[in-house]
């Protein structure tokens, strides 16, 4: 993002509360971002170990192009398990693309190199799988899930129109905790399911740990082409 051209998101279909600091929030770009829908992506299509389905990824293509026609400067998603055609979507327009915060990986790897691996927190660890990293997958990479929680995932699961927002942080936080009390323990932990990004902050004064996700990216990216066309 810069001052002139604003985010574009690939908004799955849903009505759960997506709160500030979440990429589905407008709030969290100040506004300047552009959402474009995926009907009928609802978050059965997308959260699949097998990876999205090929009519899902046609859609998000030409929303991607739709997105970049409307003068989009860098493109996201709303589901860190559209990682899965990072290279689909950004092969398909001329502006930068961050489909997951799981591309972060080979960064973060070089960065704490010899501190421990990165911890990954998602939204269901039993269908998370290598084809979701666009190719950074290590398996030395610890992966928790917020699945066994009371609040989030079902809200999110269920589509309900609203949560319990301090169950849903507890949820967060005990996830958190049993991905930071991994032996090795991580050196970091990156957010693989944008709906954890409100917790950031929290996240990180939990566990001690740095705590790394998708809006952060688009910022990095923003700040790193400031002052010039994206």
């Amino acid at each position: 993002m810069t001052a002139t051209r604003p985010v574009g998101v690939l908004m799955l279909q849903t009505r759960f509360p997506r709160l500030p600091g979440d990429i589905g929030n407008p709030e969290t770009f100040a506004g300047r971002v552009l959402y474009r829908p995926l009907d009928g992506a609802v978050v059965a299509r997308a959260v699949r170990a097998d990876g999205v389905d090929p009519a899902l990824t046609h859609q998000a293509v030409a929303a991607a192009k739709a997105l970049a026609a409307d003068g989009a400067g860098v493109i996201a998603t709303s589901c860190g398990y559209l990682g899965a055609i990072q290279h689909d979507l950004a092969e398909a327009v001329d502006v930068p693309v961050i489909a997951s915060a799981l591309v972060l990986l080979p960064s973060l790897r070089a960065i704490f190199a010899g501190r421990g691996p990165i911890g990954i927190l998602t939204f269901d660890s039993r269908r998370l799988r290598p084809v979701h990293f666009a190719r950074t997958f290590d398996p030395a990479d610890p992966i928790e899930g917020i699945e066994t929680g009371s609040t989030l995932y079902p809200a999110i699961t269920q589509d309900r129109p609203d949560f319990d927002r301090d169950g849903a942080a507890a949820d967060a936080l005990a996830a958190a905790a049993r991905l930071a009390d991994r032996r090795p323990r991580p050196a970091a932990l990156l957010l693989e399911c944008t709906n954890l990004s409100p917790y950031r902050a929290r996240l990180a004064a939990a566990t001690g740990l740095p705590v790394f996700d998708l809006v952060q990216a688009i910022a990095w990216l923003g700040q790193a082409r400031a002052g010039a066309e994206l």
